[in-house]
């Protein structure tokens, strides 16, 4: 998470699998660790608002951000502590706000 906020165009890197770093956030999403949970929550705020000017990371968005959502959802849903609501409700933010087109058809 600092990595991306201090550099982001780390995900300009052409050696990076933008789609393996996204995966592996969307399944942290899902640990039983609040810690990991919320890191992993914080990425996702960071990341998204950069889906427009950074294109591997809008083509990712794009192909697998149905998964983020559903485990958002699930998150919300349930399966997470309800401490960790307030982080979940800031990806759907960020979701609403920088993919909405993708959002609704989700």
């Amino acid at each position: 998470l600092q990595a991306l906020k201090r550099k982001p165009d780390l995900f300009l890197c052409s050696n990076l699998d933008v789609k393996a770093v996204f995966q592996c956030g969307v399944l942290s999403l899902k640990f039983p660790e609040a810690p990991t949970v919320k890191a992993s929550c914080g990425f996702f705020t960071e990341l998204l608002p950069r889906c427009g000017e950074i294109a591997p990371v809008g083509q990712v968005v794009h192909e697998d951000g149905k998964a983020l959502l559903q485990a958002v959802l699930e998150g919300i849903g349930g399966q997470a502590s309800r401490s960790l609501m307030d982080h979940f409700a800031e990806i759907l933010f960020a979701l609403n706000k920088h993919c909405f087109s993708l959002l609704s058809v989700w």
